[in-house]
């Protein structure tokens, strides 16, 4: 059996609240059980049986110093300091350079980092170029790291995946006449947000609402959220638009949209592909999203398979609004996004194509290690 990966993240333990933490879950739980594998959590409910839980509690959306120094201790622990390591989190100054140091005092230990978030990764390319390889969540991060000087042999892309749930029927998707946005609070958001919920009082869109989920994370909710309920207190009030935060079951939201928004022009503290717009694809829910990158690689990837799973928006509020409306509008649009939407998530962004591309990844860092290995000690 081989060496057992450590797996550093946020620790595996409930609450699961944020998509980084989902999806490496995601990961420990379907991979192979004869892979062995050392995380943080709750020894007492490991996500598989016979794991190496290391006890830790659970982190909030923005962990201090001390949470993340004792993250780090335990990779440097005696009874753990030959295993390779797979760091799934999001580069900031005190975890890069702690795991730069490490490279220096370890030099043969294999060290992987996925990055969660690759808001303003650039800024750390020289900390990322001495692990054995990174993994990125979007072919648009790869082409920012390359062209910030990071080596593309060590990229690896790995899209994120979520798990597969029932597709509800296209035609029913499209008669809830329901719109969701799932996502945080700043103020471009709330005003693209804004003008969707004002042009909902077109008469002939009567029978739709607008769903608002925010958890209250992002730096500015507190404005945004009181923007909305300014600008918005009519429709509010009639209950044709609802604004909520943290929500505990998003899955029934999904269950009951028609069509699912991203008002967001970034993907800051996200990964890449926002795990609830896949999630949504993956019962049917379509998508209209701002017209940036990474979110709209999306679409790309549709494209290769001939699949259209919903639009991308000018970022101007009242062009987003329009875009909405068009496709609010459009039952025939809706009912054949819906039905792409979940055979694209099916064929490209669910679970076991992910597990066996990160499995891969280990299995070849091993074999070239090993490969060194055996070098170093006949030369030696």
């Amino acid at each position: 059996m081989p060496a057992p990966w450590f797996i550093v993240s946020k620790p595996l333990r409930p609450p699961f609240r944020d998509g980084s933490t989902v999806l490496i879950r995601d990961l420990v739980t379907h991979t192979p059980i004869d892979r062995p594998l050392v995380y943080l959590g709750d020894p007492a409910h490991p996500l598989r049986p016979g794991d190496h839980v290391l006890d830790h509690p659970p982190m909030g959306y923005s962990p201090g110093l001390l949470a993340k120094l004792r993250v780090l201790a335990a990779m440097l622990h005696p009874a753990r300091r030959e295993l390779p390591v797979h760091l799934c989190f999001t580069p900031n100054p005190v975890t890069s350079r702690a795991v730069a140091s490490l490279r220096r005092l370890q030099p043969r230990r294999l060290l992987v980092q996925s990055l969660m978030s690759a808001h303003g990764c650039e800024a750390w390319t020289a900390l990322l170029r001495p692990l054995d390889a990174i993994v990125v969540l979007s072919d648009h991060t790869a082409r920012r790291l390359v062209d910030a000087g990071v080596p593309e042999t060590k990229l690896h892309r790995i899209y994120p995946a979520v798990a597969s749930v029932p597709v509800d029927p296209p035609a029913q998707v499209a008669a809830r006449r329901s719109l969701l946005y799932a996502g945080d609070l700043d103020h471009d958001v709330a005003a693209r947000l804004i003008a969707v919920g004002r042009a909902l009082a077109e008469p002939a869109l009567a029978a739709w609402t607008l769903t608002i989920a925010c958890r209250p994370k992002a730096d500015g909710d507190a404005e945004a959220r009181a923007h909305l309920e300014r600008e918005l207190a009519g429709p509010l009030a009639r209950g044709r638009v609802v604004l909520r935060g943290e929500v505990p079951d998003i899955d029934a939201l999904l269950r009951g949209a028609s069509l699912q928004l991203y008002a967001a022009d970034h993907v800051r503290r996200k990964v890449d592909l926002p795990l609830v717009l896949l999630e949504g694809m993956a019962r049917g829910v379509p998508v209209l999203v701002v017209d940036a990158d990474p979110v709209c690689e999306l679409f790309r990837v549709g494209e290769r398979h001939h699949l259209h799973p919903g639009q991308a928006a000018p970022a101007d509020p009242e062009a987003f609004a329009r875009a909405a409306l068009a496709l609010c509008r459009d039952d025939d649009a809706l009912r054949s996004a819906s039905a792409d939407a979940a055979t694209l998530a099916a064929r490209e962004f669910s679970l076991a194509p992910m597990v066996r591309c990160y499995g891969a990844l280990h299995d070849a860092l091993e074999a070239r290690d090993a490969r060194d290995r055996q070098v170093h000690r006949q030369v030696h």
